[in-house]
């Protein structure tokens, strides 16, 4: 049994225009992998009118049909957070202090010099869940999350809307919870990464491929990323997804990957060899995205940050005369970065990225997102490629760190630099 999803983010920030709603997106894609997909989105302001009434449409719903509505947001401590009274007046019901809630809060305050006297109701309301829920602990921040039974198999799940203590929340406490609750059948699943891909381009060069397999069961998803997208092939029957792989590999060759991330993290661990990075235009974010993973010091030396020509002599040994003739954005410094970080710090395999990000330095033969990437494993030639990356500053300087791990990735487990 699989129930009707709906998806709920408060804020009045977000009906206004002011803020996207990036929680619903996210818990979507997760229950996807899961084997549960969404039915539709529901974005409401702070009025608990209007929460009310969508909450009671739905448990009018849950009267005919399974339903399980997942809701974010309203549950801190101010004024305009309504969830928790919203669903005391649906349920009819009192609420309560969640022990371990109170003293986190509790926590704080003494940390601050305060007493737990000085404890407004508004801010103690975030520690108080309606009575007989059943609580999702917050790890990460105060409040805690719950889930109200609002019909036979029906279930309204109430999150906080801050990302972190969300995705912690979700992960963690309410996937065992579903998984308990709700049949999910055997599914078979993969994911596959295609990289300096869009979501339009890969559908229609691609997705009428499968339109066999779609018909026996075959489903799919796919989720943008800053340089490649996520393509995802669900079905319970095992065949029809590693037919949809096979195909999808056979199309895009060695643009189509597993976590490049986690793959190349794995394979630095276990080979005991070291990796360093020299940065221009990225600033720091190849550096960054590599230590996101934990254990990352077993293999990664650290970064140099070269953002001038100046640094890029000083710290790289670039020559002052390749600057001046060829440019910083250029397959000759580019080179020369990774050479010389080799050089300096005797690692096992180097990258360097110099570009243009933008908005401004761009010229009409090396326009904004311009992107040299170079790579040298260690006795062997250095090699770089050059890119012309879309959109805006951040975007630009993002998908430049990616596409380089990228490229560490295709040198190390497949010796292809492409």
């Amino acid at each position: 049994m699989k129930p009707r999803i709906t998806i709920i983010a408060t804020g009045s920030e977000i009906t206004a225009g002011r803020s996207i709603d990036t929680n619903s997106g996210w818990i979507a894609n997760e229950l996807f992998s899961l084997g549960w997909k969404v039915r539709n989105f529901i974005a409401l302001p702070d009025n608990p009118k209007f929460i009310l009434e969508e909450l009671t449409a739905l448990k009018e719903t849950a009267k005919k049909e399974p339903v399980l509505a997942i809701m974010t947001g309203g549950l801190g401590p101010t004024e305009d957070d309504y969830t928790l009274e919203t669903v005391l007046d649906l349920q009819s019901k009192d609420s309560y202090i969640v022990e371990r809630a109170r003293l986190k809060l509790e926590s704080i305050y003494k940390s601050r010099g305060k007493s737990y006297e000085n404890i407004l109701e508004t801010v103690l309301r975030q520690t108080k869940v309606p009575n007989d829920s059943y609580v999702l602990d917050n790890t990460v921040g105060i409040a805690p999350g719950f889930v109200e039974e609002i019909g036979a198999s029906s279930y309204l799940v109430c999150m906080p809307g801050v990302p972190s203590e969300m995705k912690e929340m979700f992960a963690k406490k309410l996937i065992p919870f579903l998984k308990r609750t709700y049949s999910q059948g055997k599914l078979f699943q993969e994911t596959k990464w295609i990289w300096n891909m869009g979501e339009s381009l890969f559908q229609s060069e691609f997705i009428s491929k499968l339109e066999d397999l779609f018909s026996e069961g075959l489903e799919w998803g796919v989720t943008a990323q800053r340089g490649f997208i996520k393509a995802i092939f669900q079905s319970e029957n095992e065949t029809l997804v590693k037919t949809a792989i096979q195909r999808l590999q056979e199309f895009y060759g060695s643009k189509c990957t597993g976590d490049v991330f986690i793959e190349t993290h794995e394979f630095l661990k276990d080979k005991k060899q070291m990796l360093a990075v020299a940065e221009s235009c990225t600033a720091g974010q190849l550096g960054k995205r590599i230590t996101d993973l934990p254990g990352s010091s077993a293999y990664f030396l650290g970064g140099i940050l070269t953002y001038s020509n100046e640094a890029k002599v000083s710290e790289l040994g670039v020559e002052p005369s390749v600057l001046e003739s060829k440019g910083a954005v250029s397959e000759q410094v580019a080179l020369a970065m990774v050479n010389g970080l080799e050089s300096k710090w005797k690692s096992d395999y180097s990258l360097s990225i110099t570009g243009i990000a933008g908005p401004e330095g761009g010229s009409a033969e090396k326009p904004v997102g311009t992107v040299w990437i170079g790579f040298k494993s260690k006795g062997k030639e250095a090699r770089a490629l050059s890119f012309r990356f879309p959109g805006n500053r951040e975007s630009i300087r993002e998908i430049s760190a990616n596409t380089a791990l990228y490229l560490l990735h295709s040198g190390l487990l497949f010796e292809r630099f492409e």
